[in-house]
């Protein structure tokens, strides 16, 4: 039975590229090693898809929303519904002293990020840089073999599920939830080691807007942190992390202003 909006679902998927063959996404590292692709902090499991969401390419989620759960596919997908036609407009010269700015040796097929934004390096001639801004797969065909592992139903399977989306957490089981229809509450216990990550106020108010949005009669979302007394070394060098972390976050946003790799 197809799915409908708003269903949960946990998928596996590989994808290639069909001119070539080569493996450009998954969600299994044996495969992502296996194809020098894998990257150290990405977490390889089964992802979230929320039907009608479009976290993933159009023909992807057409083609799960097609499915059950168990069934396992593969399809082809065209530009049109992957990364999209190349548009030639999207090509731009920039002064090749630009670079040197940035201290960033241009060579073709290097990714660089120019004001923030992703574009490859196609040619180096007369002291000028062409830069693609495409999608480094726009106007190729995909391959994805695809499987519905599994369809969440219940709401703290969902919660803990866009838990883990959106706080990367390892370890979700150690969130504790309470859910209240009466009172129109979900109550989030955070584990204290994870109060001072990164980006943690932003990562609670999107959980708090996807939960109002996903989940049926909820008008609250209520986090509760609790400190236990402990050695003051140990909170010490806890906190002094915290602050190298976000140190290191506002260097890097300082020098995104030049290209750079």
């Amino acid at each position: 039975m197809p799915f409908n909006e708003k269903d949960f679902v946990l998928v596996e998927y590989t994808a290639t590229v069909k001119e070539t063959g080569s493996v450009v996404d998954t969600t299994s590292s044996e495969i992502a090693k296996a194809n020098n692709i894998f990257d150290e902090e990405k977490l390889y499991e089964p992802i979230l898809i929320v039907i009608g969401e479009g976290r993933v390419v159009k023909g992807l989620e057409e083609t799960i929303k097609e499915m059950n759960e168990g069934e396992e596919k593969e399809v082809e997908i065209p530009p049109e519904k992957a990364y999209g036609v190349r548009d030639p407009s999207k090509l731009r010269r920039i002064p090749l002293r630009e670079f040197r700015k940035g201290e960033v040796e241009p060579i073709p097929g290097r990714i660089v990020e120019i004001n923030g934004v992703p574009a490859v390096i196609r040619d180096v001639s007369g002291g000028r840089v062409l830069v693609d801004f495409n999608h480094p797969l726009a106007g190729k065909v995909l391959v994805y073999k695809v499987k519905v592992v599994k369809q969440l139903k219940t709401d703290e399977e969902k919660i803990r599920a866009l838990l883990k989306r959106r706080f990367r957490a390892k370890e979700p089981e150690k969130y504790g939830i309470r859910i209240s229809k009466e009172e129109g509450l979900v109550e989030i216990k955070v584990p204290e080691q994870e109060m001072l990550g990164q980006d943690i106020q932003l990562a609670k108010r999107a959980l708090a807007r996807e939960i109002f949005e996903y989940i049926e009669g909820i008008g609250r979302v209520l986090y509760v942190e609790e400190v236990v007394k402990q050695k003051e070394e140990k909170m010490k060098t806890e906190t002094a992390k915290a602050e190298e972390a976000k140190e290191e976050q506002t260097q890097q946003e300082s020098s995104q202003s030049s290209p750079s790799q």
